[in-house]
């Protein structure tokens, strides 16, 4: 995806050499940390909404047995397995 949007965040001195130092460490740039930092932070699903995802397919009734489900899992990796 290309990057079109731009924002400006202002750090102090001393939080700027951090971050800096951090993201030299890992081999990037101050604004891929930062990118990284806010997918993590605010663009991720929700722990919560995690588990209500996971409620929500253990209440299905799908006509398939876990272990049925593996096998063919196991088979064929990319495969879609659809509910019934």
């Amino acid at each position: 995806m290309a990057l079109t949007k731009r924002v400006e965040v202002l750090f102090d001195p001393e939080q700027f050499r951090e971050v800096e130092r951090i993201a030299l460490s890992q081999g990037g740039s101050v604004a891929s940390l930062v990118r990284a930092a806010v997918e993590r932070q605010f663009l991720q699903p929700r722990l919560s909404e995690r588990r209500r995802a996971v409620q929500r397919l253990l209440s299905m009734e799908t006509g398939v047995t876990w272990e049925e489900a593996k096998k063919e899992l196991e088979a064929d990796p990319g495969r879609r397995i659809e509910a019934s």
